[in-house]
């Protein structure tokens, strides 16, 4: 049953799935109960925990807004979290992981988990910003989302199914979330301030270097411990995810 929290006036949709110790979900860009990258994983941990996902801003069966920014999503996620009280575990996947970073010192929560968290210490210079900017504001939101996927690695097919799915005009509506992705993407020495809880990271041993490669920069500056698993490009096989969460929630 899908329910709603008011956050300052905007409503957000959250649900819950499963039973057990309770987990909270936090979907990369673009994603959402319309459509999540990591759907499958989801079900197979209502398996053995109970899932609580949302829709951030912007995103889902949430209602379009103007009001966009890295502090939004931050307070978001915090109220999403005291709203549902009793959360063992935060695991955000891609740019999930990079809100969950930026809104650490807010989150009363015992553990956090980052699945091939996508950040970097410095600021993208590669122009991704700014052209996908101009896409949004000239109305082309599809040629927005396809720079972003573009510029980040999707490989075609995974891509050219995406965009023949019915699933596609929900992802292209929110085109204009991207530039926070984005933004959540630059994670410096202030943002890691913040986090006194324990992170673990999780990644792929399908996944290129240039993503793996940023979980063990930041498990460097966190002093973190990085988790390989089974999985293909920028995703975690979910039996193996299903295990390595147990093993942390419940260590």
């Amino acid at each position: 049953m899908t329910r709603h929290i008011d956050n300052d006036g905007y409503a957000l949709a959250y649900e819950s799935a499963g039973s057990g110790s309770r987990i909270l979900w936090v979907d990369p860009a673009l994603g959402s109960s319309s459509m999540r990258p990591m759907e499958e994983a989801v079900q197979v941990l209502a398996e053995r925990f109970e899932v609580v996902t949302y829709d951030r801003r912007g995103r889902g069966r949430n209602p379009l807004t103007t009001d966009l920014s890295v502090g939004r999503e931050v307070d978001d996620l915090a109220a999403v979290v005291a709203e549902v009280g009793d959360i063992r575990a935060v695991v955000g996947f891609s740019s999930g992981a990079a809100l969950v970073l930026h809104a650490a010192a807010l989150l009363d929560v015992p553990l956090l988990v980052l699945v091939e968290p996508a950040v970097d210490e410095a600021v993208d210079e590669s122009g991704l910003r700014e052209r996908v900017r101009t896409a949004v504001e000239s109305g082309d939101n599809e040629g927005a989302v396809r720079a972003f996927y573009e510029a980040t690695g999707v490989p075609e097919e995974i891509l050219q199914g995406l965009v023949e799915s019915e699933v596609w005009p929900t992802v292209v509506r929110a085109a204009p979330t991207l530039l926070v992705d984005i933004d959540l993407a630059h994670v410096n020495d202030d943002v890691l301030a913040g986090v006194r809880t324990p992170v673990h990271l999780i990644v792929s041993d399908g996944s290129p270097g240039e993503i793996t490669e940023m979980s063990d920069r930041l498990a460097d500056r966190l002093s973190a411990t990085v988790w390989r698993e089974p999985g293909g490009w920028h995703g975690i096989d979910p039996r193996a995810l299903v295990d390595r969460l147990d093993a942390l929630v419940h260590a």
